[in-house]
Protein backbone atom coordinates (compact mmCIF):
# COMPACT_ATOMS: atom_id res chain seq x y z
CA UNK A 1 0.00 0.00 0.00
CA UNK A 2 1.18 3.51 -1.03
CA UNK A 3 1.44 6.36 1.03
CA UNK A 4 -0.96 7.88 -1.10
CA UNK A 5 -3.48 5.12 -0.09
CA UNK A 6 -2.93 4.84 3.40
CA UNK A 7 -4.18 9.08 3.55
CA UNK A 8 -6.62 8.57 1.43
CA UNK A 9 -7.93 5.34 3.61
CA UNK A 10 -8.03 7.91 6.88
CA UNK A 11 -4.30 8.00 8.23
CA UNK A 12 -3.50 11.71 7.82
CA UNK A 13 -0.95 11.99 10.82
CA UNK A 14 0.81 8.86 10.09
CA UNK A 15 1.46 9.57 6.80
CA UNK A 16 3.13 12.83 7.54
CA UNK A 17 4.77 11.38 10.36
CA UNK A 18 6.51 9.39 7.78
CA UNK A 19 7.31 12.01 5.50
CA UNK A 20 8.57 13.64 8.31
CA UNK A 21 10.73 10.77 9.05
CA UNK A 22 12.22 10.33 5.31
CA UNK A 23 13.54 14.09 5.63
CA UNK A 24 15.59 14.71 2.49
CA UNK A 25 14.33 11.38 1.51
CA UNK A 26 10.96 12.64 0.55
CA UNK A 27 12.01 15.04 -2.01
CA UNK A 28 14.42 12.08 -3.96
CA UNK A 29 13.10 11.33 -7.36
CA UNK A 30 11.63 7.94 -6.08
CA UNK A 31 9.88 9.27 -3.44
CA UNK A 32 8.97 12.74 -4.60
CA UNK A 33 5.98 11.02 -6.68
CA UNK A 34 4.03 10.00 -3.47
CA UNK A 35 4.94 13.52 -1.60
CA UNK A 36 3.50 15.52 -4.40
CA UNK A 37 0.15 13.32 -4.70
CA UNK A 38 0.03 14.08 -0.73
CA UNK A 39 0.40 17.45 -0.66
CA UNK A 40 -1.34 18.06 -4.18
CA UNK A 41 -4.47 15.79 -2.08
CA UNK A 42 -4.12 17.71 1.38
CA UNK A 43 -4.37 21.25 -0.64
CA UNK A 44 -7.27 20.10 -2.61
CA UNK A 45 -8.44 19.74 0.83
CA UNK A 46 -7.34 22.63 2.18
CA UNK A 47 -9.25 24.36 -0.73
CA UNK A 48 -12.35 22.36 0.21
CA UNK A 49 -12.54 22.89 3.74
CA UNK A 50 -11.93 27.07 3.15
CA UNK A 51 -14.57 26.78 0.75
CA UNK A 52 -17.30 25.10 2.97
CA UNK A 53 -16.72 26.99 5.96
CA UNK A 54 -16.77 30.50 3.88
CA UNK A 55 -20.18 29.25 3.14
CA UNK A 56 -21.09 28.62 6.18
CA UNK A 57 -19.87 31.63 7.77
CA UNK A 58 -21.68 33.28 5.12
CA UNK A 59 -25.06 31.76 6.04
CA UNK A 60 -24.74 32.72 9.85
CA UNK A 61 -23.75 36.56 8.04
CA UNK A 62 -20.31 36.42 9.88
CA UNK A 63 -18.96 39.76 8.79
CA UNK A 64 -16.37 39.53 6.69
CA UNK A 65 -14.33 42.84 4.90
CA UNK A 66 -17.07 44.91 3.26
CA UNK A 67 -14.82 47.65 1.60
CA UNK A 68 -12.25 45.83 0.32
CA UNK A 69 -9.13 47.96 -1.02
CA UNK A 70 -6.41 45.42 -1.36
CA UNK A 71 -6.66 41.19 -2.07
CA UNK A 72 -5.26 40.41 0.81
CA UNK A 73 -9.00 41.66 2.86
CA UNK A 74 -10.60 39.22 0.42
CA UNK A 75 -12.23 36.23 2.22
CA UNK A 76 -11.22 33.87 -0.89
CA UNK A 77 -8.92 33.86 -3.48
CA UNK A 78 -7.69 32.09 -6.14
CA UNK A 79 -4.05 30.65 -7.00
CA UNK A 80 -2.35 33.86 -8.72
CA UNK A 81 -2.60 33.42 -12.57
CA UNK A 82 1.38 34.66 -12.27
CA UNK A 83 2.28 32.20 -9.09
CA UNK A 84 5.15 30.28 -10.39
CA UNK A 85 7.01 33.18 -11.58
CA UNK A 86 5.83 34.87 -7.95
CA UNK A 87 7.72 32.32 -6.05
CA UNK A 88 10.46 32.19 -8.18
CA UNK A 89 10.71 35.77 -6.73
CA UNK A 90 9.91 35.15 -3.85
CA UNK A 91 13.05 32.24 -3.53
CA UNK A 92 15.33 34.84 -5.29
CA UNK A 93 14.62 37.39 -2.35
CA UNK A 94 15.00 34.79 0.73
CA UNK A 95 18.30 32.43 -0.83
CA UNK A 96 20.37 33.82 1.76
CA UNK A 97 18.16 32.88 4.32
CA UNK A 98 16.70 29.61 3.70
CA UNK A 99 14.11 27.84 1.90
CA UNK A 100 9.90 27.93 1.94
CA UNK A 101 8.49 24.58 2.50
CA UNK A 102 6.70 22.88 0.05
CA UNK A 103 3.60 23.16 2.23
CA UNK A 104 3.45 26.62 1.34
CA UNK A 105 4.06 26.60 -2.15
CA UNK A 106 1.43 23.96 -2.75
CA UNK A 107 -0.95 26.68 -0.74
CA UNK A 108 -0.10 29.12 -3.03
CA UNK A 109 -0.62 27.19 -5.97
CA UNK A 110 -3.76 25.18 -5.37
CA UNK A 111 -5.25 27.35 -2.53
CA UNK A 112 -4.57 30.78 -3.46
CA UNK A 113 -5.42 32.84 -0.19
CA UNK A 114 -8.06 33.22 2.49
CA UNK A 115 -8.93 35.83 5.27
CA UNK A 116 -11.92 34.79 7.67
CA UNK A 117 -11.21 37.65 9.79
CA UNK A 118 -14.32 39.95 10.93
CA UNK A 119 -14.40 43.14 9.68
CA UNK A 120 -14.02 44.90 12.89
CA UNK A 121 -13.60 48.57 10.78
CA UNK A 122 -17.56 48.14 9.84
CA UNK A 123 -18.58 46.29 13.25
CA UNK A 124 -16.39 46.77 16.33
CA UNK A 125 -18.12 44.26 18.04
CA UNK A 126 -16.37 41.10 16.80
CA UNK A 127 -18.35 38.20 17.80
CA UNK A 128 -15.52 35.34 18.72
CA UNK A 129 -12.42 37.41 19.90
CA UNK A 130 -9.78 35.69 20.47
CA UNK A 131 -10.61 32.88 18.17
CA UNK A 132 -7.61 33.28 15.56
CA UNK A 133 -9.81 33.25 12.09
CA UNK A 134 -7.43 31.82 9.73
CA UNK A 135 -6.01 34.63 7.75
CA UNK A 136 -2.97 33.30 4.83
CA UNK A 137 -2.01 36.62 2.55
CA UNK A 138 -1.66 36.17 -1.39
CA UNK A 139 1.88 35.43 -2.62
CA UNK A 140 1.92 38.88 -4.22
CA UNK A 141 1.64 40.41 -0.41
CA UNK A 142 4.33 37.95 1.24
CA UNK A 143 6.44 39.05 -1.68
CA UNK A 144 5.83 42.53 -0.92
CA UNK A 145 7.11 42.43 2.56
CA UNK A 146 10.41 40.98 1.10
CA UNK A 147 12.16 44.01 0.60
CA UNK A 148 16.10 43.69 0.28
CA UNK A 149 17.43 40.69 -1.82
CA UNK A 150 20.12 39.94 1.02
CA UNK A 151 17.38 38.74 2.88
CA UNK A 152 19.19 36.98 6.14
CA UNK A 153 16.34 36.05 8.23
CA UNK A 154 15.58 32.42 8.97
CA UNK A 155 11.89 33.05 8.75
CA UNK A 156 9.30 35.19 7.18
CA UNK A 157 6.28 37.18 8.03
CA UNK A 158 2.89 35.38 7.13
CA UNK A 159 0.37 37.28 8.88
CA UNK A 160 -0.64 38.99 12.09
CA UNK A 161 -1.77 36.91 15.37
CA UNK A 162 -4.88 36.40 17.17
CA UNK A 163 -4.49 39.94 18.56
CA UNK A 164 -3.50 41.98 15.40
CA UNK A 165 -6.72 40.15 13.60
CA UNK A 166 -8.67 41.35 16.83
CA UNK A 167 -7.40 45.18 16.39
CA UNK A 168 -4.98 44.98 19.68
CA UNK A 169 -1.66 45.29 19.66
CA UNK A 170 0.19 41.72 19.40
CA UNK A 171 2.79 39.61 17.14
CA UNK A 172 3.57 37.81 14.48
CA UNK A 173 3.02 34.59 12.68
CA UNK A 174 6.11 33.38 11.01
CA UNK A 175 6.92 30.63 9.05
CA UNK A 176 10.27 28.94 9.00
CA UNK A 177 13.02 29.06 6.17
CA UNK A 178 14.84 25.75 5.95
CA UNK A 179 18.43 25.19 4.64
CA UNK A 180 17.53 22.61 1.94
CA UNK A 181 14.12 22.65 0.46
CA UNK A 182 11.45 20.68 2.80
CA UNK A 183 7.55 19.06 2.87
CA UNK A 184 7.13 21.44 5.56
CA UNK A 185 8.48 23.63 8.24
CA UNK A 186 7.50 24.85 11.32
CA UNK A 187 4.85 27.58 12.22
CA UNK A 188 5.90 29.92 14.54
CA UNK A 189 4.61 32.28 17.47
CA UNK A 190 4.57 32.35 21.41
CA UNK A 191 1.83 29.97 21.09
CA UNK A 192 2.67 27.80 17.96
CA UNK A 193 5.97 25.72 17.37
CA UNK A 194 4.18 23.36 14.96
CA UNK A 195 4.44 22.48 11.60
CA UNK A 196 2.32 24.26 9.15
CA UNK A 197 0.34 21.60 7.79
CA UNK A 198 -0.18 21.08 12.08
CA UNK A 199 -1.66 24.62 12.06
CA UNK A 200 -4.21 23.98 9.15
CA UNK A 201 -4.87 20.53 10.84
CA UNK A 202 -5.80 22.46 14.16
CA UNK A 203 -7.19 25.03 12.24
CA UNK A 204 -10.13 22.94 10.55
CA UNK A 205 -10.62 20.65 13.53
CA UNK A 206 -11.74 24.21 14.94
CA UNK A 207 -13.49 25.20 11.64
CA UNK A 208 -11.45 28.05 10.56
CA UNK A 209 -10.79 29.23 13.98
CA UNK A 210 -7.52 28.14 15.64
CA UNK A 211 -8.20 29.30 19.22
CA UNK A 212 -11.88 27.86 18.91
CA UNK A 213 -11.64 25.17 21.63
CA UNK A 214 -9.69 27.69 24.02
CA UNK A 215 -12.40 30.19 23.78
CA UNK A 216 -15.64 30.13 25.55
CA UNK A 217 -18.56 30.82 22.87
CA UNK A 218 -21.64 28.76 22.98
CA UNK A 219 -22.56 30.21 19.32
CA UNK A 220 -18.87 29.51 17.95
CA UNK A 221 -19.11 25.65 19.47
CA UNK A 222 -22.55 25.26 18.01
CA UNK A 223 -21.24 26.50 14.88
CA UNK A 224 -18.19 24.16 14.95
CA UNK A 225 -20.40 21.08 15.73
CA UNK A 226 -22.67 21.42 12.74
CA UNK A 227 -19.58 22.42 10.31
CA UNK A 228 -16.84 20.14 11.49
CA UNK A 229 -18.36 16.98 9.86
CA UNK A 230 -18.49 18.12 6.62
CA UNK A 231 -15.15 18.98 6.70
CA UNK A 232 -12.28 16.70 5.54
CA UNK A 233 -8.91 15.62 7.01
CA UNK A 234 -5.94 16.40 6.28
Amino acid sequence: MTLLDRYLKGETLEVYDDLYALGQEALNPSNFIQTDLILKETFQRVKFNLDIIYKELKNINYLFVSNIKHDWQKPLLPPDPNVDLLLSEVKFKIKTGGHIPLSLEYFYRIVGSCNFCWDWESNPDIPWEGADPIDIPPITTLLSDLIYDDYDRDDILLGGDYLQKDNVSGSCYNIQLTPSVSVDSLFLHENWDIPFIEYLRITFDNCGFSMADQSDYDDLDTFCDRVRPLLKEI
